[in-house]
């Protein structure tokens, strides 16, 4: 179950993490114009051979053990299933003792230390990971994440998570890596996970794109489809920042990787647009209005 965060614990409580990213942005901040030319690059996220979390095939694919899929989605499961496991290690203790846990979480290669603490008498933990090597649900992590986090008198309610540049997270799917910096806000509501990004993304080949509240709605359909809304800003460094939504949420089905259904777009200067519209769990409809006047300039089918 990706993302699945609920957990029984005693009433308890912590500090949060400090930092954030101070490695710069230094690409275009203007508004894109979605041309034909460029429609693709947006769309797909990266320059060159890079793969970016902000194009549709590295913000949506579901990871499956030994597949491509999303750095954001695959990063976010494996962290979300070491917390539970670490959380889950101090929860036969009374609910008014101080709790420290500090242990290795063996993931399918590689491992995880880590370290969290849950004071007395709050609702709040705070602690760090360490991944060396981290090969889990198709996705390879190397790096340090910070944490903060609430909890109900159950379960996580919400979670920080802060990559700083002195340690960055670097994920790699496939033959693609990215390197991480800056923060993901994860809140959950029973079986749905709301995800705030704000990060850098630092593809293999030098390029940084950014992500500015970009925003993962992702509902676990509990053995059924799954569905995920994305909203927010994603900039390219040459091409400049396009508004992301998706007006027809994404579904997913628990045994593929890419959404089956749905409709994303990726809006740009004086109404220019890109359409992606999904077809199957293997293709996409890309189309591009350049001038907002509602007709497409031109319309592709892509594979993932």
């Amino acid at each position: 179950m990706i993302l699945g965060a609920s957990l029984v614990l005693g009433a308890c409580g912590g500090g949060g993490g400090d930092g954030g990213a101070t490695t710069a942005y230094t690409g275009s901040r203007t508004l894109a114009d979605v041309t034909v030319v460029n429609g693709g690059t947006l769309a797909s996220g990266g320059l060159g051979a890079s793969q970016s979390v902000g194009g549709l095939a590295n913000a949506t694919g579901r990871p499956q053990d030994g597949e491509n899929g999303s750095f954001i989605l695959g990063t976010i499961n494996v962290i979300t299933n070491v917390v539970n496991h670490s959380l889950g290690k101090t929860a036969s203790r009374a609910s008014s003792q101080e709790r420290t846990v500090s242990d290795t979480f063996a993931c399918s290669s590689g491992y995880v230390q880590f370290f969290l603490d849950i004071p007395d008498a709050g609702d709040s933990f705070s602690g760090y990971m360490d991944f060396i090597g981290c090969n889990e649900a198709g996705v390879l992590i190397d790096g340090r994440v910070d944490i903060s986090g609430t909890l109900t008198i159950n379960d996580i309610s919400s979670m920080t998570l802060t990559m700083k540049d002195v340690s960055p997270l670097v994920v790699s799917s496939g033959a693609d890596s990215v390197t991480f910096i800056g923060t993901l806000a994860m809140h959950f509501n029973g079986a749905t996970t709301t995800t705030v990004t704000n990060l850098l993304v630092i593809n293999g080949d030098g390029s940084v794109e950014m992500l500015e509240n970009f925003t993962l709605v992702f509902t676990d359909g509990q053995g059924g489809n799954n569905s995920l809304a994305i909203s927010g800003r994603y900039y390219h460094p040459v091409e400049g920042y396009v508004e992301i939504t998706t007006p027809v949420t994404m579904l997913i089905s628990p045994f593929d990787v890419w959404p089956f259904f749905g409709t994303m777009l990726l809006t740009g200067s004086a109404g220019s647009i890109a359409q992606i519209e999904i077809i199957n769990n293997a293709q996409y409809t890309l189309s591009i209005d350049e001038d907002g006047d509602g007709n497409w300039e031109s319309s592709e089918v892509v594979n993932f």
